[in-house]
């Protein structure tokens, strides 16, 4: 599954990415932006987003879940 994301907001030492779409209901284990890898933050309350440990631009990016 592919999400695109729509706003980006910079917290602490994370980056929160609210994506287009819901989360897949397939298991993945990393995201991958532009091509790089990125562990699983957990993320609470805050649905449709995800939070990678990195900084960068992330809006209007492709999240691939692998």
């Amino acid at each position: 599954m592919v999400s695109k994301v729509v706003n980006v907001w910079k917290i602490g030492k994370y980056t929160t990415l609210e994506l287009d779409k819901g989360m897949p209901v397939q298991p993945y284990h990393k995201y991958c932006i532009d091509g790089r890898e990125y562990d699983i933050v957990p993320v609470y309350d805050m649905p449709n987003h995800i939070a990678v440990e990195a900084e960068g631009d992330f809006l209007g990016k492709t999240v691939e879940f692998i």
